[in-house]
């Protein structure tokens, strides 16, 4: 696979957030949220950097995935540092990876590299999964990886660190370009968002890994002779299915899969007894755009049929069954239940529906519910971790 040379909006909001990053080393503390939206931080002080210690002093640099361990342990993708972190008791350390170079401005450099937790190398980290034996699961989005972290250290176990497009009777032997977030099942099944493949991989607890759905032959003139591949969209049989820039996946009650769509700005389902794949929210008469990389998002609520996003991606499932979203360039949080959308926070406007809200959130970009059925959020431009009260 030839290098892409396309603006894709993942890279962008990733440069984006080290460009801002680097431009205010030392940003100040973020502004409390209204207390009515009772949002609080949980760990960050907002600033560009990894220090650890108590909860509110630390910092992160531009954190993407959260995990919630049943013993109160919160593991944070700390994706520019190259670090998962781990929040406890309302503390904040490393769990896994270190800087072992920096890069001429001093910033943290990344690679792939297995090993203890402690001497083991990510590369922009993002989603996180937990299985039932307590093992932590890694989208290692920059090393086209999925690494998987045990009590005996980090293995990689699928990919080996080259974008790619392949399957493989076992993990060293595929490739990937990009994953985003993962889920596990019961029976150890690894499911990965394979962002800018466009697909959506299996890794059998054997390590065989395969593709799901159909690759997208979808392509668009940035420029004049400039052409690039995008995803596409295609609901229907799960073969011949098609996504954009899928980055969050999750796992319901019955074993099945729900996917943010990003690129189409529509939350997806795959129905794996069915094989089949249909859009649960978000208006599937939307055409792309001639020469857009993605369909135009927007911000309603109502009826999930005629719901608007703007590149959701982080999800999460409630007690109830209703499902969670991370609404990132909305800056709001989402919730899918019985056939219809609302905005958990922040408030929504009583004069519109569709006006996007004041919001405490900078760019949340993963979310996950806890016991008590809380709601946290990953802020990657707050660099903080935060907390809705339960519905």
């Amino acid at each position: 696979m030839k290098p892409m040379k396309r603006t894709i909006w993942m890279a962008t909001l990733m440069t984006s957030l080290l460009t801002l990053q680097m431009a205010t080393p030392a940003l100040a503390q973020p502004t409390p949220p209204p207390a009515a939206q009772a949002v609080t931080i949980k760990a960050g002080n907002g600033q560009f950097g990894e220090d650890n210690g108590p909860a509110h002093s630390a910092s992160f640099r531009s954190p993407m995935g959260i995990a919630l361990h049943p013993d109160g342990s919160v593991y944070i993708a700390d994706t520019k540092s190259h670090m998962i972190r781990k929040l406890f008791q309302e503390s904040l350390s490393t769990y896994a990876g270190f800087t072992f170079s920096e890069d001429a401005s001093g910033y943290p450099v990344g690679t792939l590299y297995d090993g203890s937790a402690k001497l083991s190398v990510f590369q922009d980290p993002q989603g996180l999964a937990l299985d039932a034996s307590g093992n932590l699961y890694v989208a290692d989005t920059g090393n086209h990886s999925v690494r998987k972290i045990t009590a005996q250290g980090v293995t990689t176990i699928a990919g080996d660190g080259v974008m790619g497009s392949r399957d493989g009777k076992i993990g060293s032997e595929a490739r990937l370009h990009s994953p985003a977030d993962v889920a596990v099942a019961s029976d150890g099944t690894v499911y990965v968002a394979d962002t800018l493949n466009h697909v959506i991989r299996k890794i059998a607890a054997g390590g065989k890994v395969t593709t799901l759905n159909s690759p997208s032959t979808r392509v668009v003139e940035l420029s004049p002779g400039n052409v690039e591949p995008a995803g596409d969209f295609q609901d229907g049989p799960l073969a011949t299915a098609k996504f954009n820039e899928p980055s969050g996946i999750c796992i319901d009650a019955k074993g099945n899969l729900y996917v943010s769509d990003t690129g189409n700005q529509r939350i997806r389902y795959i129905d794996l007894h069915l094989q089949t794949v249909s859009t649960v929210a978000g208006i599937t008469t939307t055409k792309y755009e001639p020469n857009s990389l993605y369909m135009t998002g927007g911000y309603t609520d109502g009826a999930a049929a005629a719901a608007q996003f703007q590149y959701p991606r982080g999800l999460a499932l409630t007690a109830e069954g209703g499902l969670v979203i991370a609404d990132s360039q909305n800056r709001a949080i989402r919730y899918l239940h019985a056939g219809k959308v609302t905005t958990l926070s922040p408030a929504q406007s009583a004069a519109s529906t569709t006006a996007t809200p004041t919001s405490p959130f900078q760019l949340p970009v993963d979310v996950a519910v806890d016991a008590t059925g809380a709601i946290w959020v990953v802020d990657a431009f707050g660099n903080t971790v935060l907390q809705l009260p339960p519905k």
